[in-house]
């Protein structure tokens, strides 16, 4: 069965208007002398979009079909899944909560100021590592399900095997685009965070027969973490696919080393990488994820593992809303730079 008939069999709910544009990139592409191109899912539609809408149209279906009435989750302070998560449950009729951690970023600035300003309940643990927020989520779900409601919880990122999915149809968008625009990549750059955009873009685009290298720019988990999440993905998406997991996975390579001190640690690599695409195209990139994408690429170019006239494809995955909450940081780094 192709891929794209296994796919249908999953229902979704309609959060989003896609396709969101493939845009090559002209000043950035003459300044590095190779063709740059950019899948812009920081233009989804939903609350000033991002890369989770696509994950939450297929979580949400199944929580839906199972009866539930209040959606769960949980995350960082600048959760842009606590944000999209919030507007998804607005959209739809649902209720939600959002357990988030109360790190350096808890100001009610960027993606914090949009949940409540959307009606979340939100609950705010003394915690620095978000990975640690489950089972508080998880005791606030019980505590639901003891006032007669129907909580469905969703793990920090919204990563699953079903959300997932949002990204194999995200991937065979982006494949039909490319296939369009006459454009064979030479390198694919993603954020690997917890690794589902990631494997379901790489298994979508290896079941349609593009072989170019997947690089991950991990953004919080290290190496070891990136591999097993990776092995994880791909079983269940295989499963869910009626593909065999043991087909091969083709190039990819996996980089720790932009993340920084921690998740969300606006490294000044990333933070002239933001510059840069700004200077360049007026796009604008976040510090926790597409800044430290694109410094990944940078450092790599430098580095001449790319070529003249090479075709490279990197995936903007949203957080714009986190650059205002990052304003002290970003305005101590223009200084440095002399913008200021």
């Amino acid at each position: 069965m192709k891929i794209e008939e296994a796919l249908k069999q999953y229902p979704k709910e309609n959060l989003t208007r896609t396709p969101t544009p493939l845009q090559f990139l002209p000043h950035l592409s003459e300044d590095l002398g190779l063709n740059f191109y950019l899948k812009r899912d920081d233009l989804t539609d939903l609350a000033l979009g991002g890369d989770k809408p696509r994950k939450l149209e297929y979580e949400i279906a199944q929580a839906k079909a199972k009866g539930a009435d209040y959606l769960v989750t949980c995350g960082s302070s600048q959760s842009n899944h606590a944000r999209l998560t919030t507007a998804a449950a607005c959209r739809l009729g649902l209720d939600v909560a959002v357990v988030l951690s109360h790190d350096q970023w808890h100001a009610i600035q960027g993606n914090l100021l949009t949940v409540y300003l959307m009606g979340a309940r939100v609950e705010i643990i003394h915690t620095e590592d978000h990975w640690d927020l489950e089972e508080h989520a998880l005791a606030l779900c019980k505590e639901l399900e003891n006032d007669g409601r129907k909580p469905h919880y969703i793990p920090v990122s919204g990563t699953t095997p079903h959300s997932s999915l949002g990204y194999i149809s995200g991937a065979l968008e982006t494949y039909e685009q490319l296939s369009t625009q006459g454009v064979v990549p030479d390198a694919i750059y993603l954020p690997f965070g917890t690794g589902g955009i990631f494997t379901a873009m790489m298994l979508t685009f290896r079941e349609k027969g593009i072989d170019a290298p997947f690089i991950g720019i991990s953004v919080n988990r290290s190496l070891d973490k990136c591999d097993a999440n990776l092995d994880k993905w791909w079983g269940a998406l295989c499963e869910l696919l009626d593909i065999n997991p043991a087909r091969p996975r083709g190039e990819f390579d996996l980089h720790e080393k932009f993340i920084g001190q921690e998740y969300g640690d606006p490294t000044e690599a990333g933070l002239d990488a933001i510059m840069k695409m700004a200077t360049a195209e007026g796009i604008l990139l976040d510090p926790v994820y597409s800044g430290k994408v694109f410094s990944g690429f940078l450092s790599h170019y430098a580095e001449g593992r790319w070529e003249e006239g090479q075709n490279i494809l990197m995936l903007h995955s949203g957080g714009v809303p986190a650059v205002f909450a990052y304003a002290s940081i970003i305005e101590e780094h223009l200084r440095k730079r002399g913008r200021l």
